[in-house]
């Protein structure tokens, strides 16, 4: 849960309030403190020089995914 508010926060440039509000759909359950505390554990990692984390690519970087998630949520030119 602290990497994906790192990726929020870092690379999303997301508010900390909106963190705390997106991990709740992330994670459903999760209890409002305990994202809270993420989300602080996060900012700080972010603002004291932690290493990034490793990205991975989307799997929509290649064609052929990127076509079959076009398709499958109906979208059209």
């Amino acid at each position: 849960m602290i990497e994906k508010a790192v990726f929020l926060l870092r690379e999303a440039h997301v508010s900390r309030g909106a963190v705390i509000r997106a991990l709740a759909e992330y994670f459903p359950g999760t209890a409002f403190d305990d994202r809270t505390r993420c989300v602080y554990e996060a900012w700080d990692q972010v603002h004291q020089g932690a290493p990034a984390l490793p990205s991975v690519p989307s799997e929509l970087s290649q064609a052929r995914t990127f076509a079959a998630a076009h398709e499958r949520h109906g979208f059209s030119d």
